[in-house]
């Protein structure tokens, strides 16, 4: 392997392309190769060099591609390209260390002996609540923030006690890729003693032109949903203290 080529692990953030920091749009513009996520948009990849070689490797809803398979053809590229001493860009939404297996990628270049960097992004639950004016933390009121996986495989939803218990001192969770089994969280936090009236918001495609809000509590998530097909990708605040300024 030679010393030329670097891959840039990048988050590239909810999806505005105005969002993106300095540092991300350079190596997006400099980028040889790009490898990007199922929610980069035409304005994103517009700012690449004309020449640049982009490369679909998300996953698309419901495709049903093992995600292991999927990583391993990801670790895959980087070898390809790092071997051709190309600048690549790993373009993942949000941060690559939220939700986004970016630790994964980051052992890989480590075990293989690549010339890496990782630069942050701008996570989906944080540019949420300032876009829609939904506080996270607020003097007086909360001082904790759970990021949370809403995704139960069969086996039951995983930290549910913990979560419950951020819900009942006041403080917010946000979910994240847990639109589908909402319905069924938010049974279970009730269950658990969770007040029924408590806020939920969901909010889709932030930062993006058509993003969109719903609100409701978790009595009446069900109730919601089955009126109302958000688009995704979605994502999920429940909080008490989390309304609309």
């Amino acid at each position: 392997m030679t010393d030329g080529h670097l891959i840039s692990i990048v988050g590239a953030g909810p999806g505005d392309p105005e969002l993106l920091t300095v540092k991300a749009h350079r190596r997006l513009k400099e980028a040889d190769v790009i490898l990007y996520d199922a929610s980069m948009g035409s304005e994103m990849l517009q700012l690449a060099k004309p020449d640049a070689i982009k490369k679909f490797v998300g996953k698309s809803a419901a495709d049903g591609q093992d995600q292991n398979v999927r990583q391993e053809a990801i670790h895959r590229e980087f070898l390809i390209w790092a071997a051709q001493d190309k600048r690549i860009i790993r373009l993942k939404a949000g941060d690559p260390m939220v939700y986004g297996r970016g630790a994964e990628e980051i052992r890989f270049c480590k075990e293989c002996g690549l010339n890496y960097e990782v630069i942050p992004g701008l996570t989906a639950g944080v540019a949420a609540s300032s876009l829609f004016s939904l506080p996270l933390t607020e003097r007086g009121k909360n001082n904790l923030i759970l990021f949370y996986t809403g995704q139960d495989k069969g086996e039951g939803f995983p930290d549910i006690e913990t979560t419950t218990n951020v819900l009942k001192n006041g403080s917010p969770v946000i979910v994240y890729m847990g639109l589908k089994t909402l319905p069924l969280l938010s049974q279970q936090l009730v269950e658990k003693g969770v007040d029924s009236s408590l806020l939920v918001q969901i909010l889709s495609r932030i930062s993006q032109k058509d993003q969109s809000h719903l609100s409701t509590t978790l009595a009446d998530v069900s109730t919601l949903l089955s009126q109302e097909d958000p688009p995704t990708p979605t994502l999920v605040i429940i909080g008490r203290n989390t309304g609309m300024i």
